[in-house]
């Protein structure tokens, strides 16, 4: 059909010596839900530039939260390997022995610094749940500052949710548009410090010059994700 795929010669090995051996493949995991580092949210992070697995969000109780990795993490190297973009980390981690402990290096708060994860047993019949979001009502208000219009999440979005905090998005414009936020995210986070309330969301924006890049920990649907926003205004 002129398609063809292709995996690591090393991936191929492992597998094929897996089968020979215990007749099943056993594949690690931690736990964790990554995407890439960009440019924007390097400079957002203050990293010297754009490497790594992003983590925006970890299982509760698993290997990786066990370890204490924290949403906002970036992933630097995994049992003593680099991890140069964020397609390296799920390669390494699910060739690593589950049951192994293995040195995982992260980059948090503009420093460096090293834990150690028990890598448990990747399963193959799990599913995500999803979380449902409240029933919103159109938004009363044109977006204002910085292209958003937020609202308080009521006890019943959270508990929905299993949330704490957060602002829910009711529209966006202008700079939020652009920088990809949509109309029911809820912002959890600003350069990881949790969001509370809108009050403190403006305030916290407030405090950067126009034109800086901050990185906004965003959840839509049952997935959370880190968004650089230049703040600018409109």
């Amino acid at each position: 059909m002129g398609l063809s795929f292709a995996i690591p010669i090393d991936v191929a090995n492992d597998i094929a010596q897996q089968l020979r051996t215990v007749g099943k493949v056993s594949r690690g995991r931690i736990g964790v839900v990554i995407q890439p580092v960009t440019k924007e949210l390097a400079d957002g992070f203050g990293l010297p530039k754009a490497q790594g697995a992003l983590v925006n969000s970890v299982e509760k109780g698993g290997p990786a939260d066990k370890a204490g990795v924290e949403a906002g993490d970036v992933i630097l190297r995994f049992d003593g390997k680099p991890v140069n973009s964020s397609e390296d980390l799920p390669r390494i981690v699910g060739a690593t022995k589950p049951g192994s402990k293995a040195s995982v290096q992260v980059w948090r708060n503009k420093q460096s610094r090293e834990t150690h994860v028990v890598v448990a047993e990747m399963q193959d019949d799990r599913a995500a749940r999803q979380a449902r979001r409240g029933g919103g009502k159109p938004p009363a208000a044109a977006p204002s500052q910085y292209g958003l219009a937020l609202s308080e999440l009521n006890e019943t979005q959270r508990g929905e949710l299993k949330i704490s905090g957060g602002v829910l998005v009711e529209n966006a414009q202008g700079a939020a548009t652009r920088a990809g936020i949509r109309r029911g995210d809820v912002i959890l986070a600003v350069n990881n410090q949790d969001v509370k309330s809108v009050e403190q969301f403006n305030q916290m924006m407030g405090q950067f010059e126009k034109g800086r890049i901050v990185a906004l920990l965003v959840r839509r649907g049952a997935n959370s994700l880190y968004i650089p926003f230049r703040v600018d205004g409109n």
